[in-house]
């Protein structure tokens, strides 16, 4: 009986860590949007932190793939009661049809995000947010 006890919390103890373990693949961070005409996607390969963290920005148009704008990536927090205002202000690097660069979010909590681009003397402007 001793036995079949221990067999049987071995085996409950092993599917408890099975379902609750980390697998190893940590799932990155995707959202879209909207800026005028552009459909805007801003993604990192791994989940946000608090912290650095490289972001990619892709843009297309009518289904093409946009190249030669300047984006610009804006995260920031409003002010509240006992806590500054805050943000982070990034021009991001051109690599063919992405757009990345390291953006620091310096707590957790909502963040706001702004992505401004300027495309042939046009400007747009994508809005959403994210929470850490």
């Amino acid at each position: 009986m001793k036995k079949l006890f221990k067999l049987v919390s071995l085996l409950t103890l092993g599917l408890f860590f099975v379902a609750c373990g980390d697998s190893g693949v940590s799932e990155g961070f995707t959202k879209s949007g909207k800026a005028g005409s552009l459909d805007v996607t801003y993604s990192s390969a791994k989940p946000l932190v608090v912290g650095d963290n490289t972001m990619n920005v892709t843009i297309t148009e009518n289904g093409k793939a946009v190249t030669g704008a300047k984006v610009e990536m804006k995260v920031f927090m409003p002010e509240m009661p006992g806590m500054p205002y805050m943000d982070f202000i990034k021009v991001l690097d051109a690599a063919g049809d992405k757009y990345s660069g390291n953006i620091n979010y310096s707590m957790g909590g909502t963040w706001q995000v702004k992505i401004f681009i300027e495309k042939d003397g046009k400007k747009y402007k994508h809005s959403s947010s994210v929470i850490l």
